[in-house]
């Protein structure tokens, strides 16, 4: 994590069986989970891997009747470089963050985004906030000296230092709303956006509404709640 900042993590669970006289090794392999900085590790590793590998013994126990686990012999670990912030332009988002009406897809023909979510989040549009006819060109207002898009994660610390713009980054998680990266300090402009991926592809829009956003997933109370940002 240090060194790769997000990461993606399978493991394999080796265990030995026996059933009578026989006996056997057994392989239950998790799937590939991202890892991010903001992850809570020891909530990641129970649910990821210990609940995983846990229910598959119980089923493969049940499902193989007479095979009962005697011994556990190791659990390989698979660690993966993970880059989940490069994104393109024109991804419509998932039915369910749309109909929230908590973000603001601004549809762009350039891979530029990023530049068009934190416009929107600064100068609001009053109607058809989703083009860019409708902002002041991001060029405009800007300071992009030294940034290349699509936008990278390293990048936006030197874009926060360049414009004097705080930028929170939230992605998506098990259909949860989680930080992907928190600024270290918030400053007076201060912008909080949602990083979307489908089909390999990856979108920066604007969270004009963090508490609409990720009430639900807090309690099923229709009341307005109030989120902190950080």
């Amino acid at each position: 994590m240090v060194e790769h900042n997000s990461v993606k993590i399978n493991t394999a669970f080796n265990g030995e069986f026996v059933a009578g006289d026989k006996t056997a090794v057994k392989t239950i392999a998790t799937k590939n989970c991202e890892l991010f900085p903001t992850s809570d590790l020891q909530e990641w590793y129970t649910r990821h891997v210990v609940d995983t590998i846990l229910t598959s013994l119980e089923e493969f126990q049940e499902r193989d009747s007479g095979w009962t686990l005697s011994r556990i012999l190791n659990l390989t670990v698979n660690v993966n470089k993970f880059n989940p912030l490069r994104a393109g332009c024109n991804i419509e988002l998932p039915r369910k963050i749309m109909l929230k009406r908590a973000v603001v897809n601004v549809k762009s023909n350039d891979n530029a985004c990023f530049a068009w979510a934190v416009v929107a989040a600064l100068y609001p549009a009053e109607k058809h906030p989703e083009r860019t006819i409708e902002y002041p060109h991001y060029s405009t207002v800007l300071n992009l000296c030294g940034i290349e898009f699509p936008m990278t994660l390293p990048q936006i610390t030197k874009f926060e230092k360049l414009n004097a713009i705080s930028v929170n980054v939230f992605t998506t998680e098990d259909s949860k709303i989680v930080p992907l990266r928190l600024a270290d300090d918030k400053k007076e402009k201060h912008v909080n956006l949602l990083y979307v991926c489908k089909n390999n592809n990856a979108h920066f829009v604007c969270i004009k509404n963090l508490s609409r956003l990720v009430s639900s997933q807090l309690s099923k109370h229709a009341n307005k709640k109030y989120i902190c940002d950080r």
